[in-house]
């Protein structure tokens, strides 16, 4: 009898048996599927948690209360308050910080809900190739020719005020008081 066939296959047999590589297979698949399952609670919990949104809840409703843009205008006159609107783009860098710093903060917020009809026009022409009609004639009335631009409007539509870019929760909040007292200010249309 040959000694190498009562300890085990022979080393052709051990070569072509898959049960060597199987097994590696099996402890890389599992370690795999354990990565995944932790990614997964990681995720679960950082979403709950809301870290990494700029609110508390990303679910929650945003803070300034948007009007859609076509009832901006009667809203405004219905309301006897100016149209503060914020020209904005999805690939504007700085428009995203205002959203963060400026519109998300609840103290902002509760000024521009109090003070104003807040109204976005949004840019798509990137996107799009050009904007809806009511966002062309909104930016050609007011010369909008950056991102972001705030202009606060009466009741009747004139320029009261504007800001040009972003430069900060106090420069923001400074252009807001002194755009109310303008408008405040302002003779309304007869």
């Amino acid at each position: 009898m040959d000694r190498t066939d009562a300890v085990g296959p022979s080393s052709e047999e051990a070569a072509s048996s898959p049960r060597g590589s199987q097994s590696r297979l099996s402890g890389a698949l599992f370690f795999v599927l354990l990565a995944a399952l932790l990614f997964r609670v990681v995720t679960a919990v950082m979403d709950r948690s809301g870290a990494g949104t700029p609110t508390a809840d990303r679910h929650a409703p945003p803070l300034v209360r948007w009007t859609a843009l076509e009832k901006a205008s009667p809203t405004s006159a219905a309301g006897r308050k100016p149209v503060l609107y914020d020209f904005t783009a999805e690939w504007c860098a700085p428009c995203h910080k205002l959203d963060q710093e400026g519109w998300a903060d609840a103290e902002i917020a509760g000024l521009v809900n109090r003070s104003y009809v807040a109204a976005r026009v949004l840019d798509r022409s990137r996107e799009e190739g050009k904007n809806p009609a009511l966002v062309e004639e909104l930016q050609r009335k007011y010369s909008v020719e950056a991102f972001p631009t705030l202009v606060v409007a009466g009741t009747d539509g004139r320029e009261i005020a504007r800001m040009e870019g972003y430069g900060g929760r106090t420069v923001l909040e400074n252009f807001l008081k002194e755009s109310r007292a303008k408008s405040s200010a302002a003779p309304s249309p007869r």
